[in-house]
């Protein structure tokens, strides 16, 4: 067989957020076409993923990510995919324990300690005033990707909270690129609970880092927490770090790396 026609990739995920990762050097340049993209990350016919994320070299730094949605969109950033790749790239010995990487954000700070994946995620930021949108108030945040977070008393009694999430992210005051959409509620005062739509993947998902980022940034200005925070998403729970200016910010959470394998792109041609 043709070796040029055999890609290799690893399936991992973060919280049920799941991604399929490539290194650029090892594989062709069919990796970044959008259509490829689309076919590899469908459920039934393809490898199946939420997104897919190629790692590269890059000056200066131990590694680029490039992240791109389901649809074959690209993104500036991924929080669990990069801790999916961190660990990865960790357990090949490609990187030390602790690492400095390039996202489409900017620069990124990780560490392993006891095969946890420590993370820091750009400071947070609200981008814009108080919006209303399907009759739900919120803020637009910068957490290395933007999300519309929207804090609501009660996450359960909301019905159909796909569909009002994807009015949201179609609405026109986030056109034309669109938004991430996030409800969450306050559990106490550490605790919170994250729902997340994100666009590209075009669907509820199980777990978003920036999103819970963004969200608890929200939180801190709501109510008085100290340093530390629990989002529970759907996938699994999330630890956010933080100092009192949110500048120095750390995210944890459960990674997997699935299982490697090949491919061979004449399927997908």
């Amino acid at each position: 067989m043709n070796k040029s026609l055999i890609i290799p990739f690893v399936k991992a995920h973060g919280n049920g957020n799941d991604t399929i990762i490539f290194i650029k050097e090892n594989c062709s340049s069919i990796i970044k076409d959008a259509d490829f993209i689309k076919q590899i990350c469908k459920r039934r016919t393809g490898i199946g993923s939420d997104c897919v994320i190629i790692l590269s070299k890059v000056s200066n730094y131990d590694f680029k990510m490039d992240y791109y949605n389901s649809d074959g969109t690209w993104e500036t950033f991924c929080a669990n995919g990069a801790r999916c790749a961190v660990k990865y790239l960790y357990q090949k010995k490609m990187i030390s324990s602790k690492t400095q990487f390039l996202a489409g954000d900017g620069k990124h700070e990780a560490k392993v300690e006891k095969n946890k994946i420590f993370l820091k995620i750009k400071s947070p930021q609200i981008i814009s005033k108080k919006l209303k949108i399907e009759n739900y108030e919120g803020y637009l945040v910068d957490s290395g990707a933007k999300h519309f977070c929207i804090w609501v008393n009660n996450l359960e009694e909301i019905e159909n909270i796909e569909s009002i999430c994807k009015n949201i992210r179609y609405s026109k005051e986030f056109m034309p690129k669109g938004v991430n959409v996030n409800f969450f509620e306050i559990i106490n005062t550490d605790l919170i609970q994250v729902y997340t739509y994100e666009k590209g993947v075009e669907k509820m998902m199980l777990s978003c880092g920036s999103g819970s980022v963004a969200s608890s940034f929200i939180c801190s200005k709501l109510i008085t927490i100290k340093d530390q925070i629990k989002a529970i998403n759907p996938g699994g729970e999330l630890i956010i770090s933080f100092n009192k200016e949110w500048s120095n910010v750390w995210l944890k959470g459960e990674s997997e790396i699935l299982f490697e394998s090949e491919l061979n792109i004449n399927q997908y041609k």
